[in-house]
């Protein structure tokens, strides 16, 4: 089925209507704001919605919506609408969210840096060859309607880059795509280096992954001779996580000095980072693939892998014991894209493993045979991309390395795994929703260390509309926050239930709201920036009554208001079974980024802060979603229901091996796996039925569900882990005792 069968018939996003966006809006605010503020934010809001202000802004997006695939794509709004992650490049880490990939299914099998990097390489550009030829399978919603998703979003992942908006009142980022790219960059020890890979003539694959894994090699040792100070006043790639003053500036000089160097990393079609530094546990590969790691030598030179990132673009990094991940800039790129992305490239790493077993050629994109080697043929060499900085370029280069050093370090970094608690058990036992369970989860357990709500967003796709992306949700409700302050009480598990019952239930309408169009976060982005670029869409539609940019409307500005666009925690789904870990930083500096996935047997957790809380803030998520099910259990679970618990006994097996061992079973089922093979389960909750696998909340799509582990179920915490659990003193409620009592971990009984 060609790759854009659907993409005209796909509808619009809907356009909401000024006074739904702005109840959505206070409804999100409310649990932030004191009674007088929202008193007073209330009557902003009816003036708002009343004014012609309002009326007159919406004309304007009316008439964006009619020209151009989304209303988002007009050039005075879209560089403005991608606040999920919060003020750009302020003093935050970037916010570029990260996946690191299971190891590679061979058993018995390590491969090299260079030769697991050479198959990234060749998978990838088998997966471009198939998009540019129309020939890779459109994507579906996991349901049993099966409806289409937007194709486009993969035109932004190769050959793009990220820049900073050009316009003197321009917000936010653009997208620069250069679609005939046929390089890649390769950057080893801060060191550019570029390689043609695809044929001008035919656009074939230059080269087999042995070859490739020749022309890797030959970087690696090439950047291994490189003085580490040379390097270090040489490495660009730090440029791309300055702040966007800087990052504007740096841009135009380069431009000015550099223009062809600059030029040639821009356009490539993504970027290979061959790190040199090896990480052995999850925590140290949780940092060698969100930001790598600070390490200076006896002269202080940065020799670490912090310089070895280009946060603009794509990328896929390989460390020298093979551990991969990929990293992508968010503000151009969807999640659900770069997933599938990953999902096939894992996949097709398993069809190696189908080879080995029979020998047939088993391929997820039909023929991409690589150009043959043949003394006729001269394929491309890689060639160093040198730059001619001048002084104030390399003194910028420094400021650069040293700040990005010290946010690093600022920085914690946690990983957590429940093995008692997964989408199986929440979506068949209790029959509720997965991601609404967790993310309703993440709430309580920040309430019980902290006493208050707090802003949270959740990506949700709307991939389901033409050229759409993402729409955040915001978690925090009223609903939610009557859960948390009766959750740490003695009131009876009947009562929390009921509760957490409702708090669920509105999570859940909130994500299929937003995917199905109707949410409000980037509207209310939309009639931000209209007002801002007001000038700018004057100008593109002269026949509407101009925007009056004297008269500021106060509601979209107040600093109410604001709270929704610097969110103190990010909490995103994004994975499947090809993934071991997905994470995201905070928005803000003081804020928290939280990124799971729920696999079948599993929910894996990575967190990362400033706060130096962030190792307790899990240990009491993992105990709250423990409690939750002792809760279920002791509530609605039927006492004699003992026939579901499958315990196993003995120490837990590998990831790597339980993966393994299913595969080895069924390799060709993956061949036909390029779209979910959830299946439909319908439920009922709460007295209505709902279809979970439609909307599974954040990026859960692609799921390959054939590649399930069978995770031992064990005690996640020891007994005493519950008084690492004791609140702040100036928490809104005295929840110490509370929580040291309530949150008791158990294992099924």
């Amino acid at each position: 089925m060609p790759t854009f069968e659907y993409e005209d018939s796909l509808p619009k996003l809907p356009l909401p209507e000024v006074q739904s966006t702005i109840g959505q809006a206070l409804l999100a605010v409310k649990p932030l704001s004191s009674p007088e503020q929202f008193e007073d934010l209330e009557k902003k809001a009816q003036e708002f919605v009343q004014s012609e202000a309002a009326q007159v802004i919406q004309k304007h997006l009316k008439q964006s919506y009619d020209e151009n695939s989304s209303y988002l794509d007009c050039s005075a709004i879209s560089p403005a609408t991608g606040t999920v992650y919060g003020s750009l490049r302020s003093q935050t880490l970037p916010r570029n969210p990260f996946f690191i990939l299971e190891d590679d299914p061979l058993k018995n099998f390590t491969p090299s840096q260079s030769f697991r990097a050479s198959l990234f390489t060749v998978s990838a550009l088998r997966f471009l060859r198939a998009l540019r030829e129309n020939k890779l399978s459109p994507d579906f919603t996991p349901s049993k309607n099966r409806e289409a998703l937007t194709m486009n979003s993969y035109y932004n992942i190769f050959g793009t880059t990220m820049v900073p908006h050009d316009e003197t009142r321009g917000i936010g980022v653009q997208i620069k795509k250069y679609p005939s790219s046929r390089h890649i960059i390769v950057i080893s020890r801060g060191q550019f280096y570029s390689l043609e890979v695809l044929s001008k003539e035919t656009g074939q694959i230059w080269f087999s992954k042995y070859e490739l894994t020749k022309r890797f090699n030959e970087i690696l040792e090439d950047s291994a001779s490189t003085d580490p100070l040379q390097a270090a006043r040489s490495s660009v790639a730090t440029f791309s996580t300055e702040t966007k003053p800087t990052w504007r500036y740096i841009r135009k000089r380069l431009e000015e000095t550099n223009p062809e160097q600059l030029h040639t990393i821009d356009s490539a079609l993504f970027v290979v980072c061959l790190d040199h530094e090896t990480p052995h546990s999850d925590l140290e590969r949780v940092q060698f693939a969100s930001h790598g790691t600070t390490r200076t030598d006896e002269r202080g030179i940065q020799v670490g892998t912090c310089i070895n990132r280009l946060y603009d673009k794509l990328c896929f990094v390989v460390t020298p014991n093979s551990v991969a991940a990929c990293i992508y800039p968010a503000a151009i790129m969807d999640g659900t894209a770069v997933l599938r992305l990953l999902s096939d490239i894992y996949t097709d790493s398993i069809l190696r493993l189908a080879r080995r077993i029979n020998g047939n050629h088993y391929t997820l994109w039909g023929n991409t045979n690589t150009v043959p080697i043949n003394e006729k043929i001269s394929k491309p060499r890689q060639r160093k991309v040198i730059f001619k900085l001048p002084n104030d370029l390399r003194t910028a280069i420094h400021l650069a390395e040293t700040r990005l050093t010290d946010i690093i370090n600022q920085h914690e970094y946690v990983f957590r795994s429940i093995t008692t608690f997964g989408k199986q058990y929440i979506k068949e036992r209790m029959q509720l929703p997965a991601d609404s369970v967790v993310q309703v989860a993440i709430q309580l357990a920040h309430f019980a260390l902290y006493g208050h709500p707090i802003s949270t967003l959740e990506p949700v796709t709307t991939r389901k509309f033409r050229d759409a992306r993402t729409e955040p949700v915001a978690t925090q409700s009223e609903a939610l926050l009557e859960l948390c302050r009766t959750f740490i009480t003695g009131k009876s598990n009947e009562v929390k239930w009921t509760l957490f019952l409702k708090a669920v239930k509105e999570h859940r309408d909130k994500v299929r709201g937003a995917s199905d169009g109707k949410g409000f976060e980037r509207h209310l982005s939309a009639l931000r920036a209209a007002f801002i670029n007001f000038d700018l869409l004057n100008k593109l539609h002269p026949d509407l009554p101009h925007i009056d940019g004297s008269r500021i409307p106060v509601f979209l500005f107040d600093a109410e208001v604001d709270k929704l666009y610097g969110p103190e925690m990010l909490a995103a789904n994004c994975g499947n079974s090809a993934l071991h870990m997905f994470g995201i930083t905070p928005s803000i500096s003081t804020g928290f980024g939280i990124g799971y996935i729920i696999k079948d047997a599993s929910i894996s957790f990575v967190a990362s802060s400033q706060w130096r809380q962030t190792d307790r803030l899990l240990d009491t998520l993992v105990g709250v979603l423990l409690e939750l099910k002792n809760i279920w259990k002791s509530v609605v679970k039927k006492t004699n229901d003992t026939s579901l618990i499958n315990k196993v006994s003995g120490s837990a097996k590998i990831r790597s091996q339980q993966l393994q061992d299913y595969l080895e079973s069924i390799p060709m089922k993956m061949v036909a796996s390029n779209q979910s093979t959830a299946q439909d389960t319908n439920r009922v909750f709460n007295g209505e039925k709902i279809a979970d696998t439609q909307i599974l909340g954040g990026y859960d799509y692609f799921d390959v569900d054939s590649m399930v582990e069978h995770s031992q179920l064990q005690t996640e915490m020891q007994s005493g882990a519950s008084s690492s659990m004791i609140t702040r003193s100036n928490s809104e409620l005295d929840l110490a005792s509370a929580i040291g009592r309530k949150l008791v971990i158990a294992t099924d009984e």
